[in-house]
Formats: C-alpha cells, structure tokens, sequence
C-alpha cells in the first residue's frame, strides 16, 4: 500500500459548449451522456485519457499504468508476468453544481462542398452542455515519495492554464475549460521509522494512528471538510518538460462588416424561419437582452472557411491532398484510418452589435413576380466584435496514429517545407479575411460573414499590423507562424 495521499477538489466552468456522448440517439442523433438520475456529467475515463495526454508516453504509463492492449493480456498469461499495474491516479467523474434542463440545448451539423452545397446524408444533430456551467471533479494520487506529487500539481496547473478540453470536437471549438478555484488536501501516513529510512524530513509529528484516523474520517466530498486547503503548489509553465510539443496559436480580434448567417432551425411559430446561431448569455456577457443569447461561429464553421481557402491559395491544402489531411486530418472512411487535425479552431462569441430582422420573398427571375410560398423572415446579427483563436502543432511525433497505424515518420512529421507553406498559406488567408476575399457562413455571396482584422497576436505577442501595408505584413506574419523567430 502507497502510505501518501493527495486529493485535488477542482472547480471549473465550460467556456464553450461541452459535447460527451452518451451513444443513445433518443432525441438527436447523439443524445448527451446522463447518469440514473437524469443529470448530465462527464465521466471520469474522459478525464483520465486527457490527464494522461499531458505526459509523455512513458510518464503516463509509470502513474497511469500501461495502456490495457490484447498483446499486454496474452503475454501475461502466457509467461505469468502481470505487465499491467493499477493506475497510481484516480479520476472521479465530474458533476455540475447546479444544474436545470434548459443548459442542455441542441447543435446541428452539415457537410458542405466546394459551392457550399448541403452533402446528402451528411447532416446531423447533437445536443450540448452551454458554455458558463460550472462543474466539480476530484483526483486522487498514491504515492512512495511526496517528490512524485509534480504530476498531480500538473494537473491542477493544466486546469488553471485552461489547457484541458475535454469531449468531442476539441479542435473546433467545443469542451474548453477553465478553473475557477483548487483546492488540496494530503495525507503522509508513514510512521516516523519509515521517513528516516527514505532520509525524509516531512512537516508533522503525529503519531501514525491519529493521521490513519484523520484521514479515515476524511470526506472529499465535503468542501468544508479541515482538511481542504486552497492549492499550493509549484507551476510547471506550459507543457510538461517530458513531452516538449511544438504548439503555438494566433488570436485575431474581428470586427463585423455587416451581418452574419450562421443558421439555427426552429419550429416555434414565434420565432423567425432562420436565425443565426446563438449560445447562453455567459454572466458579465454584453447583450440586447437575456433572451437572445449570445451570436456564435463555431470552430467549424471556422474550420470550414480556412479550408477552403488554403485550398484555393494552394492546391496542396485541397480536400483529399496528402498536405491538407497532416494539417485538417481525415475522417474515416471505408475502412482507412483516420487522423485527427492539427490544427484547432476557437468558437468565436459576437458581442457589441445589433440584431436585425427582415422579411423576404423569392422573386421568379422571369417574370419579376414573388414565388408562391417563399417568404420567409430572417433574423441575423450586425456590426458586432468577436476573437478567433488559431491553434496548431508543428510536432513531428502523432501518438494517436502511432497506436493506430504503427509510426510512420514520413506520413506524421512535419518537414521544414511544410511547415514553410502553412505559414505562408494560412498568413495569406488571414490576410484575405481582413480584406474581405474570405468570408464565413452562409449567404455570403451577398456580403454576410465578413470581417475585418483590429488586431493579430502569435505566441501571446501582439503584431504591428495596423496602417501597414499588405507586402510589409506578409513576410512577418509568415516568420511568426513558423514559431522560428521571436516577434
């Protein structure tokens, strides 16, 4: 038995839609994931394959234990050597503090192609947990040697950084994550004999019963159990030192340029036939009213536009080219192996501007008529501001497609001239953008989803780009994103 243990309470909140499914498609076509009661939460093995994404892979499989594979089972049987160990991190799952249905709301999804057209069969629902819930989790570590506590305290530190995401679709937006408080409690039940064999000082002189005894009666889910302090711990800025990445994002703050048409469908005879997507009001959120919601782009939406664009800058990032799966990854399909994207897409919230409703009428191009059962009435959104994050990674070493296809360094690294090009092709669709050659959701072909750039961070580095001209930006903007020059 491991004598030292330490508990984490952590409290955090959605900061964008949360998507778990459950695998039931009772209501859409995959329903959120609930427990006996009803109450949506998010398992624990969701969060323990996401703490474990922290670490490298043998950092993970010394505290979580080796992956559980078929070829692991068998050899244990066959030599009778057990090569599977217990996790020495326990993941509870984590529950709202307060929870009512009207959270729980519905998403819909369709592929579009080159011309923006509907895919046939390609549409799908699913419901979502909004943005501003507020959830609780805990995690346990058991632990030989207090030194080894640094992967429980990184942990807490990628939950403080809002480096946890969790769910589906991370990478376009969904199940972003930040820690409101922390809070910590640790338990050495060594006896003093045990300490000084180990050379270890630790603070405390209790005998070894009265701290069995108190950590018996210790309740972790009280939150006002003594033995709860608010975390203190030593930072590990960024990554974990074991598993460098090559991560870097760009944050472009946008200003509207007229009005934007991402759609949500409704049925109520209140509402208008097509309005543009919105979110729950976030507290402290600017808005009209509380009813309207909040304006958003999701990440796929975003995803979608700089597809198609880097593709019409550059034949390589077209659908299906070797180049534009590394960096958009693939779906799978007839049995080939997908791969998941590199690069991730915030969801972007509209806020400052003004709704607006019209009412229209298809007109008969032939006889200037109105068509018979057309109108319809619109409701869109104006004039507003809004931040889009852009996130990828340049990291020559794809674990996930490791596991799944075996390693193949020229399929999952990044050479230099590819990392050249994305640079220069996703530099040139930013550049577009602000211009107004590329625009996002629908109807854009009478002027909706344009913006205009204010302003351009890499790295967390603001970017001279105002009043400057496009050939004096490019070259900068396309350094900057290679991360191989400091700003």
């Amino acid at each position: 038995m491991k004598k030292i243990k330490k508990y984490y309470r952590i409290i955090f909140q959605l900061t964008s839609p949360l998507s778990v499914g459950s695998g039931e498609n009772n209501l859409t076509d995959r329903d959120i994931i609930r427990d006996s009661r009803g109450v949506p939460y998010i398992p624990g093995t969701a969060l323990a394959g996401v703490y474990r994404s922290l670490f490298s892979k043998g950092t993970a499989d010394n505290y979580f234990g080796p992956e559980l594979t078929e070829e692991r089972i068998q050899d244990s049987l066959k030599n009778g050597i057990n090569k599977l160990k217990d996790s020495d991190i326990v993941t509870y799952d984590a529950y709202p503090e307060v929870y009512t249905e009207k959270l729980v709301t519905k998403r819909d999804m369709v592929a579009l192609d080159d011309y923006k057209t509907a895919v046939p069969g390609a549409k799908f629902d699913f419901q979502v947990l909004e943005p501003g819930l507020t959830f609780v989790t805990y995690i346990e570590q058991n632990m030989d040697d207090p030194k080894q506590q640094w992967v429980l305290d990184e942990i807490a530190s990628a939950w403080m950084e809002g480096r946890i995401s969790v769910g589906a679709k991370t990478g376009r937006g969904y199940g972003h994550t930040k820690a409101i408080k922390e809070y910590s409690a640790i338990f050495d039940l060594r006896t003093e004999k045990e300490k000084e064999t180990e050379q270890e000082s630790q603070v405390g002189q209790d005998d070894n019963m009265k701290k069995l005894a108190e950590w018996l009666s210790f309740d972790m889910y009280d939150s006002e159990d003594k033995n709860w302090s608010i975390a203190d711990y030593k930072k590990i800025s960024g990554i974990c030192a074991e598993n460098p990445q090559e991560k870097c994002s760009i944050t472009l703050e946008l200003r509207q340029q007229g009005g934007i048409s991402v759609r949500q469908y409704t049925t109520e005879v209140d509402e208008a036939d097509y309005k543009q997507l919105t979110a729950r009001r976030i507290a402290g959120e600017e808005g009209e009213n509380e009813k309207e919601g909040t304006p958003v782009i999701p990440g796929t939406s975003w995803a979608g536009a700089f597809r198609a664009q880097m593709g019409r800058l550059d034949s390589e990032f077209c659908k299906g080219r070797a180049t534009a799966e590394k960096f958009f990854g693939k779906a799978k399909n007839k049995g080939k192996d997908s791969r998941k994207s590199r690069i991730g897409f915030s969801e972007s919230r509209i806020t400052g501007g003004k709704w607006v409703v019209n009412t229209r009428n298809a007109i008969d191009r032939f006889t200037g008529g109105t068509v018979d059962g057309a109108l319809y009435t619109e409701k869109t959104y104006y004039n507003g501001r809004t931040v889009l994050e852009i996130t990828w990674d340049f990291s020559g070493y794809d674990e996930e497609a490791f596991s799944v296809s075996g390693y193949d360094e020229e399929a999952f690294s990044v050479s230099e001239n590819e990392r050249k090009k994305f640079a220069e092709t996703m530099a040139a669709a930013i550049l577009d953008l602000n211009s107004g050659y590329m625009a996002v959701g629908g109807l854009t072909a009478i002027g909706r989803g344009l913006f205009a750039v204010e302003k351009i961070t890499v790295n967390k580095k603001e970017f001279a780009f105002a009043d400057r001209a496009v050939e004096d930006i490019y070259p900068e903007l396309v350094k900057a994103i290679t991360g191989k020059e400091e700003l």
